[in-house]
């Protein structure tokens, strides 16, 4: 590996570590105070359920998935390189998700379906800016907009749904493209049954996931096109 090789890859991981400091930075800021209204009381009146799916699944999905997408990759064409570039391309995808997701939530400060259950625990109250429920839940209540569930998940699924494109040759004349076609869309499918989840277990509006979704997407798109070529590009066409 030659010189500037390494000065490449110490400048990859110190801006993935610059990026993980500035979301705990972030983070640890309280969100703005929205006024509510007391006739839009009714949006915020939903239960408090458990998670559909908690955020230790959802680090599995994201995580899992990807890495042995690479490991299928790497024994099939036996490219390190490839690998190296998917990972950073990954990790700058879901850093640069997280500082932007965590941004809007504090900028926006929209309430959650479930907020009023997080601001009086016991169901009674009024007085919407001085809460009685924990401090931390009805703050976290204050961010909704957008849904990181969903970010994360399109970000990542978004992502191997791409590089699925590529590996399993989909522009190209085959045999089976539909069977290819519905394993490139399989992590979309996940993903979209994890945003919905969200709406199911009243952590997040409609709006909330649609634009998580978006969000999503177009980081895993552009970054992804960032590290690697276009699948049309004649690098990646098969000659016969």
């Amino acid at each position: 590996m030659e010189y500037l090789d390494y000065i490449d890859h110490i400048s990859e991981i110190s801006l993935r570590i610059i990026l993980y400091l500035l979301f705990l930075w972030i983070h640890g800021h309280a969100p703005f105070i929205r006024h509510i209204e007391e006739d839009e009381l009714w949006m915020y009146r939903y239960p408090s359920v458990p998670s559909i799916v908690p955020k230790n699944v959802l680090l599995i999905v994201i995580i899992v998935g990807p890495v042995v997408m690479f490991l299928i990759e790497y024994f099939h064409n036996r490219r390190i390189e490839d690998i190296v570039k998917g990972m950073y391309a990954l990790s700058l995808i879901y850093a640069l998700n997280a500082v932007l997701t965590v941004t809007l939530k504090l900028l926006v400060g929209r309430p959650r379906p479930n907020f009023f259950i997080r601001c009086f625990p016991d169901g009674y109250g009024t007085d919407i800016d001085n809460c009685t429920g924990e401090y931390k839940s009805h703050m976290d209540g204050r961010k909704s907009f957008p849904s990181a569930h969903t970010t994360f998940a399109f970000s990542g699924m978004f992502f191997m749904t791409i590089r699925m494109f590529y590996l399993l040759k989909i522009r190209e004349p085959i045999r089976g493209k539909g069977f290819r076609c519905l394993l490139c869309s399989f992590p979309l499918i996940i993903a979209i049954l994890i945003a919905v989840s969200r709406t199911c277990d009243y952590n997040h509006h409609y709006s909330d996931v649609i634009a998580g979704a978006l969000m999503g997407s177009f980081i895993a798109y552009n970054i992804y096109y960032i590290y690697f070529p276009k699948l049309y590009e004649p690098k990646y066409v098969t000659e016969t």
